[in-house]
């Protein structure tokens, strides 16, 4: 051999300080040649090789997709985790604007007003996260369920919002006394936390059909409402000196009538998300 080629080393040689690209495997795996480039496959036929040289590609480029993909698939589970979390603060801010009002517990009136700051915050941290991983490129699966999310977490900032608003009329309504006869104020707030509650756990536990359900209560909420206003109505025309807080009374109503707006609105987002269907409008009349 010449000497100028005797003092050239191998490939392998120059390689060996540094990790292998799975391309220089793929190689490896043709020719039959281990991580030091010596041959671990020569007993077997070229043919034979070749065939562990598929596998060994197959291998690869699945690690490859996986190494692409890993970093959309962690931000969309924490985008999960995100709409779970604000719908956590939402579901507690209710309950708690429905305590004060039905209690008459200020410290839980002025910590459901804090904790929308909270929802808030978390509607924005939702939709930039969302808008970042529709820039990754996702299936269409992903691409329903970002759509899904960034719709979600503004029904649950507004539900925040009126939780805000039962609260404010909770606490003027505090400063005067109890309203006679009582307003059956209790039973259209259960209705609509219960609403609220079934249609966060239909989008955790992926239930279109539970979410249906939620959407045909709607209409007994509507009901209430409409009572509650006849009822103060009919109130302020027989005692003057109950209009400001029959106007309370009627805002309060108003407000429970939105949030179960909002949850009907979350229950059609999960029959789309979980069929692909979009079933808005369809029970209206």
């Amino acid at each position: 051999m010449p000497p100028n080629l005797q003092k050239m080393g191998s490939v392998d040689d120059h390689a060996s300080n540094r990790p292998k690209s799975f391309f220089d495997q793929w190689i490896d795996s043709l020719f039959g040649r281990g991580q030091n480039g010596i041959s671990e496959k020569n007993r077997y036929g070229l043919r034979d090789r070749y065939t562990y040289f598929l596998q060994d590609a197959a291998a690869n480029f699945n690690q490859l997709n996986f190494r692409l993909n890993s970093k959309e698939a962690n931000q969309i589970d924490h985008l999960k985790k995100m709409l779970l979390l604000m719908a956590s603060n939402a579901e507690q801010c209710v309950q708690k604007a429905v305590y004060s009002l039905v209690s008459r517990d200020q410290a839980s009136a002025l910590s459901a007003k804090e904790q929308d700051s909270v929802i808030d915050q978390l509607e924005k941290d939702v939709d930039e996260l969302a808008m970042k991983i529709l820039t990754l490129g996702v299936g269409e699966d992903d691409l329903r369920f970002v759509a899904m999310a960034m719709k979600i977490s503004t029904e649950l900032e507004r539900v925040g919002d009126e939780a805000t608003t039962l609260s404010r009329r909770s606490l003027e309504l505090m400063k005067e006394e109890p309203l006679k006869p009582e307003v059956d104020i209790q039973r259209i707030a259960e209705i609509v936390v219960e609403m609220l509650k079934a249609a966060l756990d239909a989008f955790v536990y992926r239930r279109p059909d539970e979410a249906r359900r939620i959407i045909l209560k709607d209409k007994e909420v509507d009901r209430l409402n409409k009572s509650i206003y006849k009822a103060m109505t009919q109130c302020m025309i027989s005692d003057s000196g109950c209009v400001t807080r029959c106007l309370h009374y009627i805002t309060i109503s108003k407000s429970f009538e939105r949030i179960g707006d909002h949850a009907s609105n979350i229950a059609e987002e999960v029959v789309f998300l979980c069929e692909a269907r979009d079933i808005r409008h369809e029970h209206t009349t």
